[in-house]
């Protein structure tokens, strides 16, 4: 790079001329997408001029361009859509904006190709998770190992955080979020729901409007879980402080 200069002075060139004869910087996909690639298999593409993905042998488009609601993106995102509330970790405060829920917009293509798209078709295998039988994706099974780990390790440390870790209430099942139509995280095997006698979930507040956020669920586990890639429910307006879901693009800060 540094010959560049001194190449085009040798060849007489003027300022100008040398910017002519530069060629113009690529036009890079969005960081997000991007990013994504690390993750899961995705491959950004231009389609007349705007960002598209493949993804398990069909194209779609990065941003829709419609307009939406919260409720509308649930129901129906794009991949763009899926990081327009950014995941923040770190110290656990309530949540009070409403709607503030990073994660639980889904691309249900994206975990359907990555992790499959039927019950039979995912991968699950079993692991030992701080002596409970679990069955979680074969490819997010090094993750939950790791988060077993560290919280082995904290529970050797504070020996009161062990009701949260006993009794867990599941990993893979395949099923429908409660009262919605949307695939559950938990079908792809890739979601642990924590002891529910500790938890907290607006569905069961009463009453649940207006929702208020209510939380158990100590720091270090929230720490352990987020340190390898996985999002809490905690850290959303409908708030769900069992849940821990592998995203690792959420929390990459390459993919903000």
């Amino acid at each position: 790079m540094e010959l560049f200069p001194l190449a085009l002075a040798l060849a007489g060139l003027t300022g100008a001329e040398a910017s002519a004869t530069t060629p113009p910087a690529a036009d890079p996909p969005p960081r997000a997408l991007a990013c994504l690639s690390k993750w899961y298999p995705v491959e950004p593409v231009k389609v007349d001029g705007a960002w598209h993905f493949k993804l398990g042998g069909a194209t779609y488009p990065w941003d829709d361009g419609k307009a939406k609601s919260f409720e509308e993106k649930l129901a129906s995102p794009d991949l763009e859509d899926t990081f327009s509330i950014p995941y923040t970790p770190g110290p656990i405060t309530p949540v009070t904006r409403e709607n503030e829920d990073p994660g639980r917009i889904r691309f249900d293509p994206l975990f359907l190709a990555t992790y499959g798209a039927s019950e039979a078709k995912v991968d699950v295998v079993g692991i030992d998770f701080l002596g409970q039988r679990l069955k979680v994706h074969r490819e997010a099974a090094p993750a939950f190992k790791r988060v077993a780990k560290r919280l082995s390790d904290a529970l050797a440390k504070d020996p009161g955080l062990r009701p949260y870790l006993t009794r867990m209430a599941g990993t893979f099942n395949w099923r429908k979020i409660a009262n919605t139509n949307r695939q559950s995280a938990h079908s792809y095997g890739v979601s642990i729901d924590l002891n529910t006698a500790r938890s907290h979930y607006w569905e069961w507040a009463k009453p649940k409007s207006p929702v208020r956020w209510a939380n158990r669920i100590p720091q270090v586990i929230v720490d352990a879980f987020e340190a390898e890639g996985f999002i809490w429910g905690g850290r959303w307006y409908h708030y769900d402080t069992m849940h821990f879901e592998y995203r690792p693009e959420l929390l990459d800060p390459a993919c903000r």
